[in-house]
């Protein structure tokens, strides 16, 4: 049923069904909205003087965002809004019932107080709704007409709390932002509108040296543990793999690899079954299972090779030779000579700055991480070209 905003010369600005109940000792009230009744009751475009009091700084490019993703999207899906307002804006009529409750009923917000209402948790979501609709209202295309009209029939969730104590809500905001992070691991593993989530997740399923040694529950390994990275590490250096070290995936090329997976996927096994066994025997070892995933970490203690790090060095690699090159075994050679061992005061490793020559950990700054790529394809070059195998 489409909600109509009563004219203001009425009593309410706002007759909506909805369900009451209690927070600790404040009463809430929640009900949905269609984005259109929304837009009216909320008529002021968010910005950062509304919402200042009450909310966090209004970042533009994070509501452009989130309007790119409802135009884009027909399966979208947001948050509710979370709103305080004053205990005297508010009756409520509870339904005839039997059974004594009085939970549901007809929620009326007062036109003489409905300006104490607030955003405390969604001025981001408000914002992307008010400027979608007041875009697509401007072009007049079929596309931009379904699009609207779509969005008219949706609907959002409101949580409407009876609170107007402006110190009161900017702790119920900090509040409700203290739920727990999706971790790395599950973003991974639960994403499939990213590429190399999906191919990172689909080479741990199916990569003869990967496979089984992938962790899939925790977004980062133990030096006790017997998996060689987490997914979501693995997805980072897939990333590293096709688009370099630093480098950025964008939208437009994220659905590029969407629409070629299985190309992505062909490309991601390469590097770990046929690249990575060549690049190093401490790899050759685990694809033909003379070393068991047990046996991972004691081999950490004696070689760089199973660290999480040296497998992103690998990767970025990979990249900046084969933009250059038709052939890798050059490159695979190289690495596969060099010594990478733990403290032995000289090293590929060492040499490029990534270790210290009694370390038995590598750096991960960004900086280090870039200067070894380049000074390891740089020395596979100078190798190819001293061998005649350039």
């Amino acid at each position: 049923m489409k909600l109509q905003i009563p004219d203001i010369r009425h009593q309410y600005s706002l007759l909506v069904p909805a369900h009451r109940f209690r927070q600790g000792d404040r009463k809430v009230y929640f009900f949905a909205l269609d984005l259109e009744t929304l837009d009216g009751l909320l008529p002021q475009r968010v910005e950062d003087s509304v919402v200042r009091e009450a909310n966090r700084r209004l970042t533009p490019s994070h509501a452009r965002n989130i309007q790119r993703y409802l135009d884009e999207r027909d399966d979208w899906l947001l948050g509710s809004l979370l709103l305080g307002i004053a205990p005297d804006a508010v009756d409520f009529t509870p339904y005839p019932s039997d059974s004594g409750l009085d939970n549901f009923g007809e929620m009326g917000i007062r036109t003489n107080r409905v300006n104490t209402m607030r955003i405390f948790d969604g001025q981001h979501r408000r914002r992307a709704i008010q400027d979608l609709l007041a875009d697509l209202s401007s072009v007049d295309d079929d596309r931009s007409g379904a699009k609207l009209a779509a969005l008219r029939q949706a609907s959002m969730t409101i949580v409407l709390y009876e609170e107007n104590d402006i110190k009161t809500l900017r702790q119920m905001f900090v509040d409700a932002s203290k739920t727990k992070r999706i971790e790395g691991n599950t973003v991974v593993r639960f994403d499939q509108r990213d590429a190399f989530n999906r191919a990172a997740v689909w080479l741990a399923e199916n990569s003869l040296l990967l496979k089984g040694r992938v962790e899939m529950e925790r977004s980062t390994v133990a030096r006790s543990s017997p998996h060689l990275l987490a997914v979501n590490q693995l997805a980072a250096i897939l990333k590293s793999l096709k688009v370099g070290y630093g480098g950025r995936v964008s939208r437009d090329l994220n659905d590029f690899y969407l629409q070629d997976l299985d190309g992505l996927y062909k490309d991601c096994q390469i590097w770990a079954d046929d690249f990575m066994p060549n690049a190093r025997e401490e790899f050759r070892s685990l694809l033909h299972e003379e070393i068991v995933n047990e046996e991972i970490p004691r081999m950490r203690v004696r070689t760089f090779a199973y660290n999480v790090t040296f497998i992103r060095v690998l990767a970025g690699c990979h990249h900046l030779w084969t933009r250059d090159h038709t052939s890798w075994t050059p490159l695979a050679t190289f690495i596969r000579n060099s010594h990478i061992g733990h403290g032995s005061g000289h090293g590929l490793l060492i040499d490029a700055g990534l270790a210290t020559p009694d370390g038995t950990a590598l750096f991960a700054r960004r900086q280090e991480v870039a200067r070894t790529i380049n000074y390891i394809t740089e020395s596979a070059e100078a190798a190819a070209e001293a061998n005649g195998a350039r």
